[in-house]
């Protein structure tokens, strides 16, 4: 039987310094902290369609996932992501997720209390991180299940609050809505007893090193050692992680508020979960910070919803080719709003995602897909393939060019200009923004092309031990995948501390 959950921790027995400080408070974050709580993972003996798998769960004899080889489990395993623990959780979690089955978990949970690792975990926003910023009304690429946490299937938490049924009948049967999603992950904490683990609207403004004297040190003195790839393998240190504090009411507002409390935690180890979709890439071109030009989804959503942009406005132009491109597109045509979409690529490009979506699943998307390719007609879209924005202007023009040798330059009329070419993660916290973390050692942090280099079985960074990577940072960019670290930064501490 599962035991009683921890009783609620005050300020006389607050651990100092912590086990774990966890950066970023999203999916990856949370599930992290479901395992640090104490809760643990046993195979219930169900039939696993991989038989080889199968056997050695069986071979654990009521031993704890968390406790055991991970390696010895992952070997063999194939899957989606380039990380084999990763593969395993989704193995364990999805059964054969891959072939399109929507199989129950191989695990149940129990909560042992005596095995949990004290941690906070600080956000920017509330629980679920950069879902909170998203509009609620758009639906999750991936299916409803692949965007559940352990123990919590999400289909079931939907039909108990209300009585809504994911994969009943239609087109987007399968995908959840993102209100459903960020309620959920909420909800999540609230259920698993998790929620005074987590401080929301504290922004991370340095992490380094501070030397570890005899007596311990604090956070208001102590010598500072800078934080680089030839001290790694120095373990007489702390983590010192600093930054401020918003108040409650100030949480909309962005980091230049007057009014913030500043803060000072100290740690044995950091986890990195921020994700990658902190700081919107740029053109790069002149007028780019001009009143009528954004890089947000929801910067456009809030402008809709105070009438600033109406179907009496001129034209939105929305530049970039991808699913927030498409979601920005879509939301114009249903407010009657003329869309002029600008993009670098042939329509017919291999590398657009649109290709990669099954038509049954994700119509709205296709409808885009059409519309860019010419095969849809809709008198108030046009798109511009292989053109690039050269300039952007004071008076609402915006001038494209096409890139084919000799075109000349076209302008366009505008009410908005929307830019949404992806994004990067804001690591200012760290020294050197991180680069020297990289796969590609001094260039900067991209999920894609340059993940942070860890360990495939424990997460941690190879060029910095201490510090351990989740999610997006580390390459693993869907939430099927990236809640896979929190099994193997847990199974890696447990080592650390002998107890496995």
């Amino acid at each position: 039987m599962p035991s009683l959950p921890p009783k609620e921790m005050t300020a006389s027995d607050k651990p100092n310094p912590w086990d774990v400080i966890v950066i970023g408070n999203g999916p990856s974050a949370i599930c992290l902290s479901f395992l640090l709580s104490g809760f643990r993972p046993y195979y219930n003996g169900m039939p696993h369609p991989v038989p080889f798998l199968e056997e050695k769960l069986n071979n654990l004899k009521n031993k704890s996932i968390v406790e055991a080889d991970l390696y010895h489990l992952a070997e063999g395993l194939v899957g989606r992501s380039t990380n084999p623990v990763a593969v395993l959780f989704d193995h364990l979690l999805h059964p054969d997720a891959d072939r399109g089955a929507l199989n129950s978990s191989l695990l149940y949970w129990v909560r042992e209390e005596q095995h949990a690792i004290p941690h906070i975990v600080l956000g920017k926003w509330a629980p679920g991180g950069s879902w909170q910023q998203m509009d609620g009304n758009l639906q999750t690429i991936s299916i409803s299940n692949w965007m559940e946490l352990p123990s919590l299937p999400l289909n079931e938490w939907l039909k108990s609050k209300n009585g809504k049924i994911i994969g009943a009948t239609g087109p987007k049967a399968n995908r959840a809505t993102v209100a459903d999603v960020r309620n959920y992950y909420c909800d999540f904490l609230h259920q698993k007893k998790l929620e005074k683990n987590f401080l929301s609207g504290y922004l991370v403004t340095s992490v380094q090193k501070v030397s570890l004297f005899e007596n311990g040190i604090d956070c208001e003195s102590g010598e500072v050692v800078p934080c680089s790839p030839d001290r790694k393998e120095n373990h007489n240190f702390l983590w010192e992680v600093r930054g401020y504090r918003i108040p409650p009411k100030f949480h909309a507002v962005q980091e230049h508020v007057i009014q913030r409390e500043e803060f000072c935690f100290q740690s044995n180890s950091i986890v990195l979960a921020t994700g990658t979709t902190d700081v919107p890439n740029r053109l790069g071109i002149s007028g780019e910070n001009l009143p009528h030009v954004v890089h947000s989804l929801k910067t456009f959503e809030q402008m809709l919803t105070r009438k600033e942009i109406t179907s009496e406005s001129e034209p939105v132009v929305v530049v970039g080719a991808g699913l927030s491109a498409a979601d920005a597109i879509l939301m114009a045509l249903e407010n009657d709003i003329p869309v002029a979409h600008v993009f670098r690529v042939s329509a017919l490009d291999s590398s657009l995602v649109f290709k990669k979506l099954p038509l049954s699943m994700y119509p709205e998307y296709h409808r885009v897909y059409s519309l860019m390719k010419g095969k849809e007609m809709n008198d108030l879209y046009k798109a511009y393939p292989k053109h690039k924005v050269e300039e952007l202007k004071k008076d609402n023009k915006v001038l494209i060019k096409c890139l084919k040798t000799g075109c000349s330059i076209s302008t366009l009329d505008t009410s908005l200009a929307i830019v949404l070419i992806g994004a990067k993660p804001n690591l200012t916290f760290l020294p050197q923004e991180g680069k020297h973390m990289g796969v590609v050692p001094n260039k900067s942090i991209d999920s894609k092309h340059n993940p942070i280099e860890v360990d495939p079985l424990s997460y941690e960074s190879i060029q910095e031990p201490g510090i351990y990577v989740m999610g997006p940072l580390m390459g693993d960019n869907f939430v099927r995948f990236a809640i896979g670290g929190s099994l193997g930064i847990t199974n890696h501490l447990l080592r650390k501390r002998g107890k496995i």
